[in-house]
C-alpha cells in the first residue's frame, strides 16, 4: 500500500486516542529488542513505527514509558500494518503499526486513560 494512502472513513475506534510520544519498548519473541517511541495511544493500545516487518497477529512484550520511571508492561498484539518508504532513502522501508494491549493490568488501562482524558481535554 503505498504510504500517502490514509484511511478517509469515520473513525470506529472502540478506545479514543491522543497524540503523545513516549518511549516505547517491544520484545520480540526471537529475543531481540525495539525501541521507539509512540505515535498515539489509548486505552486499547498504541501506534508506533518500527524498522522491523511484524506479522500482524504477533504477539509482543511491550513497555510504555509515561517518564523516566513509570512503565506500562503487558503484551501487545499487531492488529494493522502499513509500509512506509523513508523519505530520505527510497529502498528503506519502515512499519506502522497498530498494537492492542493484551494481559494489561487494570490498574495501567486507569492510568492510560486518566492521561488520554486530560490530553484530549486540552
Amino acid at each position: 500500500m503505498e504510504n500517502n494512502l490514509r484511511w478517509q472513513g469515520r473513525e470506529k475506534r472502540r478506545f479514543p486516542r491522543a497524540k503523545f510520544p513516549c518511549k516505547v519498548v517491544i520484545y520480540l519473541p526471537w529475543e531481540h529488542v525495539l525501541v521507539t517511541h509512540t505515535e498515539n495511544i489509548g486505552c486499547g493500545g498504541i501506534r508506533v513505527i518500527v524498522e522491523e516487518d511484524l506479522d500482524v497477529s504477533s504477539v509482543v512484550g511491550v513497555e510504555v514509558f509515561f517518564d523516566n520511571e513509570k512503565a506500562i508492561r503487558c503484551k501487545g498484539k499487531v492488529v494493522w500494518k502499513l509500509e512506509v518508504k523513508n523519505p530520505l532513502a527510497e529502498d528503506v522501508l519502515f512499519f506502522d503499526l497498530g498494537l492492542e494491549f493484551m494481559d494489561i493490568k487494570e490498574k495501567d488501562k486507569e492510568i492510560i486513560k486518566k492521561l488520554i482524558d486530560s490530553l484530549l481535554e486540552k
